[in-house]
């Protein structure tokens, strides 16, 4: 009869560890998304596209191998569930990288038809309008980042948990 309130406190144990851990891979999401897409807007507003360049094309290269990485450990594996992870991972993570290529190419198109016609991005009210003209770029790199994060979570699947005080006092003494 004992045993039965330790199961329970157990299991809401596992539920909140694993909300935790949800809840953090969302916080660096959405922190990661706000810092990248407001250094985008700043650098559209002021037209600085080769500091705009300077953001987005070491993101891809990460991109890149980053998956190129989750292929060649998902061929290393055995068979079975971390294997099946680890490619469902490089899936989202090509995934990931042709959004991105594809939203930074589209957004280049866009900025490239802006400047042979001269359209001017002026500090008014209605410059929050005319940026809509970069909202499927913007789409694609915001999706690009949430696949990103997906195959993360899928690769870190029981390598990132909940630490007590106890055991990590445990592993610092021996």
């Amino acid at each position: 009869m004992h045993t039965k309130p330790k199961k329970i406190l157990s299991k809401i144990y596992k539920t909140v560890e694993r909300l935790s851990i949800r809840l953090f891979y969302y916080l660096i999401f959405s922190l990661g998304s706000a810092i990248f897409f407001s250094a985008l807007n700043h650098y559209l507003l002021s037209k600085n596209y080769l500091s705009l360049g300077g953001v987005c094309f070491p993101v891809l290269a990460v991109l890149f191998g980053f998956t190129s990485l989750l292929y060649n450990r998902s061929r290393a594996l055995q068979p079975g569930a971390a294997q099946r992870r680890a490619l469902y991972a490089a899936e989202r993570g090509l995934q990931a990288t042709l959004l991105f290529l594809v939203g930074i190419a589209s957004g280049s198109i866009i900025a490239t038809i802006t400047e042979v016609i001269k359209f001017d991005f002026l500090i008014t009210p209605e410059t929050s309008k005319t940026l809509l003209i970069f909202f499927i770029p913007i789409l694609l790199v915001l999706y690009s980042f949430a696949a990103f994060f997906h195959a993360l979570r899928a690769i870190a699947h029981g390598t990132v948990r909940l630490v007590t005080i106890r055991t990590l006092a445990r592993k610092i003494r021996g």
